[in-house]
């Protein structure tokens, strides 16, 4: 499966370390892309990006773009379903941060000259970021829901692969 974001797109928004590597970072983004992002845009819709990435309503999806809502006059900007992904993805590596699977079972490395942060400090960082994934994609339900005849397969805030009518601004998180 393709990736729709990889190490290098969070230079903008969320510091990661070069030390980074794409062996590390390429499952989490998978798993943020099946587990947050395919059950936001629900499965028809999500195989259909995937198999159709270089179209144009894709592009605009992903990237984002300034557009004036339906019955409004100002326009406002949509940041994109990559930010959303980005925010899920920077949650979810600082969920596993540190944590190595050994013959011994889970470990947390332990640092020479450093200190890792308390479990507090981390758990109000993992909110904090899936709060911000929240907001994003709260853009991304509104900026869908604006677009019913360019993207049918999620259209005035029913997802009508899921099998049942949900309101964009008040769907649960499945």
């Amino acid at each position: 499966m393709t990736n729709l974001i990889n190490i290098t797109d969070f230079a903008e928004n969320k510091f990661l370390t070069q030390n980074l590597d794409d062996r590390d970072i390429d499952p989490i983004i998978t798993e943020a892309q099946e587990f947050d992002i395919k059950p936001v845009l629900g499965a028809s819709m999500y195989l259909d990006m995937m198999n159709n990435l270089t179209a144009t309503k894709y592009i605009e999806l992903l990237d984002g773009k300034q557009y004036t809502p339906n019955g409004s006059a100002d326009p406002i900007y949509f940041s994109g379903l990559k930010m959303v992904l980005k925010y899920y993805v920077y949650a979810r590596l600082l969920v596993v941060d540190g944590v190595k699977s050994t013959n011994s079972g889970f470990v947390q490395k332990s640092l020479e000259n450093s200190e890792r942060i308390s479990g507090t400090q981390r758990t109000q960082m993992i909110a904090q970021t899936r709060s911000g994934a929240k907001a994003y994609e709260d853009e991304l339900r509104a900026f869908l829901c604006n677009y019913p005849a360019i993207y049918p397969l999620y259209c005035a805030g029913v997802r009508k692969n899921r099998g049942h009518a949900e309101t964009a601004g008040l769907a649960a998180n499945p």
